[in-house]
């Protein structure tokens, strides 16, 4: 079940994203974030957080992924099947909600 959302921005900003994902990443412990522009088309936050407390060399990665629509403007998708979304879901889903907040995001269905 991938999770999509409209963003407030008309076009891809790596430094606004940039500075968003850092919001979000400092609002949790041993969370960090790394954006990479992909592609002229999208961009990508790489959420990596702790797995378990009893390890704390034990991370997953969590992908979020903004793309640009064109005249649509920008669309940010929590993705299940990329990096490790699916086994850290709940934690995916809340940093993608996040940072959806920090973006002006709205849910919405596709």
């Amino acid at each position: 079940m991938d999770c999509t959302w409209k963003l407030q921005a008309k076009k891809l900003d790596k430094s606004q994203l940039s500075k968003a994902g850092q919001t979000v990443a400092n609002a949790y412990e041993g969370v960090r974030c790394e954006v990479e522009k992909e592609d002229t088309e999208f961009i990508t936050l790489f959420f990596t957080v702790p797995q378990t407390e009893a390890d704390p060399d034990a991370t997953a990665e969590v992908e979020i992924t903004v793309y640009d629509m064109g005249r649509d403007g920008l669309v940010m998708s929590l993705e299940a099947d990329a990096a490790d979304n699916d086994q850290m879901w709940d934690d995916a889903h809340q940093l993608a909600e996040d940072l959806a907040e920090q973006l002006g995001g709205k849910p919405i269905d596709v």
